[in-house]
């Protein structure tokens, strides 16, 4: 699904892993850092949160400093890490200080500090697993020309059923994760919200569909056949396949209870939406993004037409929604909201 990319094109660096948000993302990620080559990152949140992808401007040596540091911050304790530590304030300082004069922009300093970081992994390709950077693909492969983008797509319903259940990953052995994290998370769902997401994202991916340095892969492909996609993939990005990049451990599902020591991937959460959604959220989804749906060969379970009763639950509480999500964590929710309604600048 996806071109052959040149020789100066495999030299990239970087590579994105995009998806709808609980499409496969952390598992594509952890399957490529697996590799001897590829460093797998932690969702970092950069683009669109702590730097406007827009925006191409050379920065001032304090602002550069802070997108660096928040970087190695995010990196070592997650999104919700709180503040650098004089450490990472210290290496963000010497890794901005030999950036060259056009260098100092928020694409500059990003590149340099994930090429610092696998620098110090022993690796040469850094893998960065935010979802929602498909929105900006097309604005990141212009300021990075040397990074290359995977997109993941999951069959809708199974991506609903995992954000419905996303809240009980403590419970089910994630305890690092904060509490708040879960409450937001929690408040977040709505069956109208995640599908229109995931057709956002996937016609995002879509938009850029004959770019040689983007590859769509289907989640339910990789779950079937993986060393074949895996080497799909390796060939895609210039290294070589290795064996056992899929024995990943079971952790970050919200289906399944999560065990580091089981290294494998879970074929069992494919059919899960089944038991976990109602009838209403698989005719909400449905309703919303049937048509894109069967692009990739996910069969619409109902027939169309009038819609039943079950899903007037769903388009009353709607509003409700939204102004809960909006009052619990506006700046989230507005990040959210701009990523979808980015479109790159022109270049004159």
């Amino acid at each position: 699904m996806s071109g052959a990319l040149s020789m100066d094109q495999r030299r990239m660096g970087i590579v994105f892993v995009t998806g709808a948000s609980r499409s496969g993302t952390t598992m594509l990620s952890r399957i490529l850092g697996n590799h001897s080559r590829i460093l797998g990152l932690r969702e970092l949140h950069y683009f669109g949160d702590l730097c406007d992808p827009a925006d191409t401007r050379q920065l001032d040596k304090r602002a550069l400093h802070h997108l660096a540091a928040m970087i190695f911050s995010r990196q070592a304790r997650e999104v919700w890490g709180g503040d650098p530590t004089e450490l990472e304030l210290s290496r963000a300082r010497h890794v901005c200080d030999s950036l060259a004069p056009g260098q100092r922009t928020g694409y500059g300093v990003f590149a340099a500090a994930l090429a610092s970081l696998a620098e110090d992994a022993g690796k040469s390709i850094a893998c960065e697993q935010t979802p929602r950077n498909v929105f900006y693909a097309q604005s990141i492969l212009t300021n990075l020309p040397g990074a290359a983008l995977i997109h993941i797509v999951r069959d809708p319903r199974a991506v609903l059923a995992s954000q419905k259940n996303r809240w009980k990953m403590r419970l089910l052995g994630a305890k690092r994760i904060p509490r708040y994290e879960m409450i937001r998370t929690w408040v977040n769902y709505h069956p109208v919200t995640m599908a229109k997401l995931w057709r956002g994202a996937t016609n995002a991916a879509l938009r850029l569909r004959g770019d040689p340095r983007v590859m769509l892969v289907r989640f339910e492909d990789l779950i079937a056949e993986p060393e074949a996609q895996i080497r799909g993939m390796c060939g895609f990005l210039g290294v070589p396949f290795e064996p056992g990049m899929s024995l990943i451990p079971k952790w970050g599902s919200s289906n399944l209870k999560h065990d580091s020591g089981k290294k494998e991937l879970a074929k069992d959460v494919l059919d899960q939406w089944q038991t976990v959604l109602s009838d209403g959220e698989i005719e909400v989804v449905e309703q919303i993004a049937g048509e894109l749906m069967r692009r990739f060969s996910y069969e619409p379970r109902s027939q169309g037409g009038r819609s039943s009763l079950s899903v007037l639950p769903h388009r009353v509480s709607y509003l409700i929604h939204l102004i809960g999500v909006a009052l619990l964590n506006p700046r989230r929710a507005l990040v959210q909201v701009r990523a979808m309604l980015h479109r790159p600048r022109r270049r004159a």
